[in-house]
């Protein structure tokens, strides 16, 4: 089985390789350069050279082959170390020829016309021929400069292996310094890896501290701690939603199985065991029924998907809509609907969501407001929304319990709550809708005073 490479190890290898990459071609480049440098002052040298003969040639009167030949003194102090001289005629003949350390056999060139540059490698050896046609009276020829390029080579060769050296250092020194960066890099990771495997051996207590850098890698260890803190403050909810549906469920089961099991073994004779066991019976039935449609309601806000094109609807009218209903269902309340002159901007909810709203909104001032029998809604448009505000006068809520109020199953006065039905989801159902709409909900309480709860909508452009 083959076994996988380190993230340590693919990062040590990767950042090796870019540093080494990037040292090699600034090296091969500067090399390149160098030895182009080089050559180009090989070849002015020669120019030089030749230009300085041409020179001495033209300032001869009534020159001849002769007065070129007995030049070789001239061209022997001007010749330099590894490089050839020599002038032939036009035909090829050499006339004169000196030799300082280059000694080469060179096929004459007779019918040169321009200047020619050339290289040549002569037994393994690099040369650079120079070949300048002159002319002097009734005298024409070519002078030649054949150079051994011997320093050249050697500077060359020993700047390749300085550059090799250095390269196999680099090499080393990237590799350590990948290593390095790995490290750096890696050590944050493992770090959260083992941090994951100490939150699945023991649970969702564990996290990771944070080095005080400020970079990407802290930043997602900032991300994985509050997620864990979302997550246990998650887990913390749905163990308290569990434990509380079971002890709502837990309470109308237990009240049925004690009138059952009384009428089976006594109410099965007496009229009036009967008759109290069953209407106990019907009224928990009920309770577990509206307990039922409340998580099932819960379960679907949660699962809302807001559609892409949404109808704007009349706030107004659609409040009027549920309030008529309400009026119908509570005759013994008093519904007042408060709204501007002014025609209120269209919102972006679908009017079954609206309503659904409405209907908890007016269900919790109705169950709350047994003294007095009196709610107003009211309407207004605030910056991008439209604010429908629902006042009681009913018990109200504490100011330290407010922001339990839309906790699951939560309930101010939880005896009175469960007589009147009661099973704290409304309000967790209603922020869950308005909060998929990319709306607000709040609440202002005062004991003994009532409540008011706020739904901001969104507005229609």
């Amino acid at each position: 089985m083959t076994r996988r490479l380190s993230l340590q190890s693919k990062l040590t290898m990767l950042s090796a390789a870019a540093i080494f990459i990037t040292y090699f071609l600034f090296t091969f480049l500067q090399y390149y350069m160098v030895k182009q440098w080089m050559l180009r002052e090989e070849r002015k040298t020669m120019e030089r050279a030749v230009a300085e003969i041409e020179t001495y040639y033209a300032e001869k009167r009534n020159l001849s082959w002769e007065d070129i030949r007995r030049s070789r003194s001239f061209l022997e102090r001007l010749n330099e170390h590894y490089q050839l001289i020599r002038v032939t005629d036009e035909k090829g003949t050499i006339i004169v020829s000196v030799s300082n350390g280059a000694a080469v056999s060179l096929t004459p060139d007779e019918k040169l016309s321009t200047r020619k540059l050339d290289e040549h490698f002569v037994n393994h050896e690099r040369f650079l021929l120079l070949r300048q046609p002159f002319h002097a009276g009734q005298l024409h020829g070519t002078i030649e400069i054949a150079r051994r390029l011997v320093k050249f080579q050697q500077t060359t060769d020993t700047l390749f292996i300085v550059m090799t050296v250095i390269g196999v250092l680099a090499m080393a020194a990237s590799a350590l310094a990948g290593r390095l960066v790995a490290q750096t890099f890696v050590r944050p990771l493992q770090k959260l890896a083992k941090t994951m495997a100490a939150i699945q051996d023991n649970g969702l207590k564990q996290r990771i501290d944070v080095p005080p850098a400020r970079d990407e890698i802290t930043e997602l260890m900032h991300m994985f701690n509050r997620m864990m803190d979302e997550i246990e403050r998650s887990f913390a909810v749905q163990r308290q939603f569990v434990e509380d549906a079971s002890h709502e469920l837990r309470t109308p089961i237990a009240i049925l199985q004690g009138h059952l099991s009384l009428l089976q073994r006594w109410g099965k004779h007496n009229p009036e065991i009967l008759e109290e066991s069953l209407q106990a019976a019907v009224k928990e039935a009920e309770r577990l029924k509206r307990l039922v449609l409340e998580l099932l309601d819960l379960s679907r806000a949660e699962a809302i998907a807001v559609p892409e094109e949404i109808a704007p609807i009349d706030a107004a009218a659609a409040v009027g809509q549920v309030v008529k209903n309400f009026r119908v269902l509570h005759p013994e309340f008093v519904f007042l609907i408060d709204q501007p002159t002014y025609p209120l901007a269209r919102i972006l909810i679908t009017k079954h969501h609206f309503e659904q709203l409405l209907f908890i909104l007016l269900d919790n001032a109705v169950k709350y407001s047994q003294q007095v029998k009196k709610i107003v809604i009211s309407l207004r448009e605030e910056d991008a929304f439209v604010i429908v505000a629902v006042r009681d006068h009913g018990i109200g809520i504490p100011k330290d319990e407010l922001k339990n109020v839309f906790l699951r199953f939560y309930r101010v006065d939880k005896a009175r709550s469960r007589e009147q039905g009661g099973a704290g989801l409304g309000l967790s159902i209603a922020k869950e809708i308005i909060d998929k709409y990319g709306g607000q909900i709040a609440v202002e309480s005062e004991v003994g005073q009532g409540t008011t709860v706020e739904l901001a909508v969104p507005k229609a452009e």
